[in-house]
């Protein structure tokens, strides 16, 4: 495909786009391969697992754009090595997407790039198999997990490892100083809300894995947990949190929320120092100050029910809608609630947390697991 046919000319160019537009994939790479002289540029990109590993006979499909509208397309398979190499003329259309697949694995569409992630799917199934391993091997097949696509079923995904927690607490432990998987073994850590594993992780750095989009994200749920901070890195890290030091509005919504939930002296100063410094969070800073001085029962007692009841008011957003069975640990020590909320036309669901210590079910926080349209929000008075 090197040689000197220039397109130049307007009119050939649009003749040859037309005659591309018609031809399938195949017959594009055949045309292009066949027509020598035209210019050609080459792409390499690479295909890899969560755990940046080669991935073989992963199915891209790229999209060549002109005139921001799609030419045409092709389909290359990655090799052994995970490579894909391909071809096309820059006078005619130049690669702007990829479409990207391979069975067991999350498939997705995405701007052209040198790299594709896809993730390998599990069931929760998997997790219970993973949690009955001795501890190396255990250890790997969470890793290999925690690197995998767990979207479809997030929900019992969550509940799976929650389950089994004391089986795999060790695992994730170690697991959460891993680069790659940090953020997931940060999450689920979070959703146990185990105090130790709270103290660790709130001295942890933003890892190079997050997001470039929103890099602190991850602070939103650790903040939710921290409803019992024991020393000053924890109290340090609520206050950073609700200043909104880390600028993203999740965090300090998280964090104001759980000060409020404390409900002490020291979390009302906070809040005091906040609404003064971040006045984006006025209206729920206000909200937060007034229900710590109306002196509120502790989120605590011997009814799971009650309690779960109770926290829901102190967390809600918009509207109360009801909440969940409970999901417990296999040691029953341990409950998950889902608080379900109406705000406007978005239907949400908050995941919390609660410890049994003695016959006492403790609150230890909640944060939103889900968001969704639901057209009831539309009939509801303001």
């Amino acid at each position: 495909m090197r040689g000197a046919l220039k397109l130049g000319n307007g009119y050939w160019r649009q003749t040859v786009r037309a005659f591309i537009s018609q031809m399938r994939p195949i017959s594009f790479l055949l045309f292009l391969c066949s027509m020598g002289a035209i210019n050609a540029a080459e792409f390499n990109l690479r295909t890899v697992d969560g755990l940046g590993r080669p991935l073989a006979d992963v199915t891209v499909e790229v999209h060549c754009v002109a005139d921001a509208k799609e030419v045409t397309s092709f389909r290359l398979t990655s090799d052994q090595d995970g490579m894909v190499h391909g071809q096309y003329d820059p006078g005619i259309c130049s690669p702007r997407g990829a479409s990207v697949g391979k069975a067991g694995y999350g498939g997705y569409f995405s701007g052209f790039r040198g790299q594709y992630v896809l993730k390998r799917r599990f069931d929760t199934e998997e997790i219970r198999r993973v949690a009955e391993l001795a501890s190396d091997e255990q250890e790997q097949g969470l890793r290999e997990m925690l690197a995998g696509d767990t979207s479809a079923e997030s929900d019992k995904f969550r509940g799976a490892m929650f389950y089994s927690e004391a089986r795999i607490h060790a695992s994730l432990g170690n697991l959460v100083r891993d680069p790659l998987v940090t953020l997931a073994a940060r999450d689920i850590l979070v959703t146990i809300a185990d105090p130790a594993d709270l103290r660790s992780i709130v001295l942890l750095d933003t890892p190079p894995s997050a997001t470039q989009v929103l890099p602190e994200r991850w602070r939103y749920a650790v903040a939710t947990a921290l409803t019992d901070p024991q020393d000053e890195n924890e109290w340090a890290f609520l206050r950073r949190c609700a200043l909104n030091d880390f600028n993203d509005r999740w965090v300090d919504a998280g964090a104001i929320q759980t000060l409020k939930v404390i409900a002490s002296a020291r979390s009302e100063s906070i809040l005091v120092e906040v609404q003064n410094a971040n006045k984006a969070r006025s209206e729920s800073v206000t909200k937060a100050l007034e229900y710590i001085r109306s002196r509120p029962p502790a989120l605590s007692g011997p009814d799971l029910e009650d309690v779960g009841k109770r926290a829901a008011q102190v967390v809600v957003v918009g509207h109360w809608e009801s909440n969940g069975a409970p999901k417990f640990t296999e040691a029953g020590d341990k409950a998950l609630i889902d608080f379900h909320f109406q705000s406007g036309v978005d239907a949400l669901v908050y995941t919390a947390t609660f410890h049994r210590v003695g016959g006492t079910w403790i609150f230890r926080g909640a944060h939103e697991t889900l968001q969704a349209f639901s057209a009831a929000g539309l009939s509801r008075p303001n």
